[in-house]
């Protein structure tokens, strides 16, 4: 069937609200979400969004923030038996796959595809985990055909201009509360473009045939996908080799630029850090304990390396103390307020981190136990205080309730900057000795970087 031009799919107010409550579960759940556009986004027309799949449900959590357009997620049905969690997927429009080892009939996958196709048609936005499984491990896992399969179904039974859009997503510790995390989308694949190289390529078909029951060129197409992927996404042998090889490809690449606050680029830096994370063992173990001595002591003395560059850094010990401290003072009272109201689910989600399961486990149950706990305690304060107090009670307790979390946030996260610059500081150490000590970490960090 020739592709048919679709109305391009229009933000609905359902869209709008699950963007913004993704964003506020989000941003709870994170303390930094950087969001890197190899291009710039899409946001009208059939787009079928591929990602790697390391955190369970904080992948899609993510991906629903990060996103101009909140897609329709294709998951497992195995999702949909978890109480309250399979209400959700159908308010967000999921797509249910059936897998053998679930005891479920693959057929059942008819009425996935069918209506992956018709979402596509009529230019929707879909995501799917093509690993189909969530990954402990920083690599990417053999990637399925069925992505390939909704693409080219989808085109051949009508949908024009398909996109699909690599997306990785970096966790600097998934299984940890306010921890960071990277979204690196990148170049996407137009399938109109991909299927006339192929059939150019092949010489032997045309691009009407091209379809779902083609299997070469679904097993083209996936090659594809899984190449697009592994250049998005991490590719390391552990966590803690991810976090150390990237951090010294990004400090490696700051010290080639004549502007020392010039955002290093996060592609180039992911893609030298997989480029070390392909070094011999000892290779990558001699960058990894230089960036670790050195981040230590960086974070010890309240600056980044950015600041080294500048040679500005070292200035800026006692004015940090003094900055940290007066941030420190004004948000004590929103955390003392917030630590009162919200010990008790915090309490609750720390016993969650705490549990003995795999990291993507706790990046899959611990934002939904974060949402139940403090969504069931503020509920009943805001329920009290109108009982108490009418509307504007229940009101102000709407409006307070978040401010006093993130009160309490960021003053653990400025005390404890306080107390490394503070140790750093009343340890007798003059700046000096220390400008010394933080160039020679920092050049050690450089070298075993640009070693051969």
């Amino acid at each position: 069937m020739a592709a048919v031009s679709r109305p391009p799919a229009e933000s609905t107010r359902k869209d709008r609200i699950i963007a913004k409550v993704a964003g506020f579960v989000a941003r709870s759940v994170w303390r930094d979400i950087d969001v890197h556009w190899t291009t710039p986004p899409r946001t009208t027309g059939p787009e079928l969004t591929v990602a790697n799949h390391f955190g369970g449900v904080a992948d899609a959590l993510l991906i629903l923030y990060a996103m101009p357009r909140p897609p329709a997620i294709v998951a497992r049905d195995v999702i949909w038996k978890v109480p309250l969690v399979g209400r959700l997927m159908n308010l967000i429009g999921a797509i249910p796959v059936h897998k053998p080892e679930d005891r479920r009939p693959v057929t059942g996958n008819d009425q996935m595809f069918a209506s992956c196709y018709a979402a596509l048609r009529e230019g929707q936005h879909l995501l799917i985990f093509p690993e189909g499984v969530t990954r402990n491990e920083p690599s990417i896992a053999e990637v399925k055909t069925g992505a390939a399969r909704i693409a080219l179904g989808a085109r051949a039974s009508g949908a024009a201009d398909v996109t699909i859009t690599p997306v990785g997503i970096h966790y600097e510790d998934k299984a940890a509360l306010r921890s960071r995390v990277v979204i690196n989308v990148g170049e996407p694949i137009s399938l109109d473009g991909w299927v006339a190289g192929y059939v150019a390529e092949e010489g032997t078909t045309d691009g009407a045939t091209v379809s779902a029951d083609d299997r070469a060129a679904v097993g083209a197409l996936t090659g594809e996908i899984e190449r697009a992927l592994r250049e998005a996404a991490p590719d390391f042998a552990s966590w803690e080799e991810a976090r150390t090889l990237t951090l010294g490809a990004e400090i490696a690449l700051r010290s080639t630029f004549d502007d020392p606050r010039r955002p290093v680029p996060i592609g180039l830096r992911d893609r030298l850090g997989n480029v070390l994370a392909e070094r011999p063992p000892e290779r990558r173990r001699a960058v990894s304990e230089a960036v670790s001595t050195y981040q230590q002591h960086l974070e010890g003395l309240g600056i980044t390396d950015a600041d080294v560059h500048a040679r500005s850094g070292l200035l800026r010990f006692g004015a940090s103390l003094v900055v940290q401290f007066l941030i420190a003072l004004v948000l004590l009272p929103f955390a003392l307020a917030g630590a009162i109201v919200n010990i008790i689910p915090f309490l609750v989600v720390r016993a969650v981190g705490r549990l003995r399961v795999a990291p993507s486990m706790h990046a899959t149950i611990k934002p939904i136990v974060a949402v139940l706990a403090f969504g069931v305690t503020w509920a009943i304060i805001i329920w009290l205080a109108g009982r108490a107090w009418g509307f504007e009670g229940a009101a102000a307790a709407v409006v307070l309730l978040p401010v006093y979390l993130a009160g309490t946030a960021l003053f653990i996260e400025h005390l404890t900057l306080l107390g490394r610059i503070a140790g750093e500081q009343f340890r007798g150490r003059r700046a000096g000795s220390a400008a010394e000590r933080i160039d020679a970490e920092r050049t050690a960090v450089i070298e075993a970087v640009w070693s051969r």
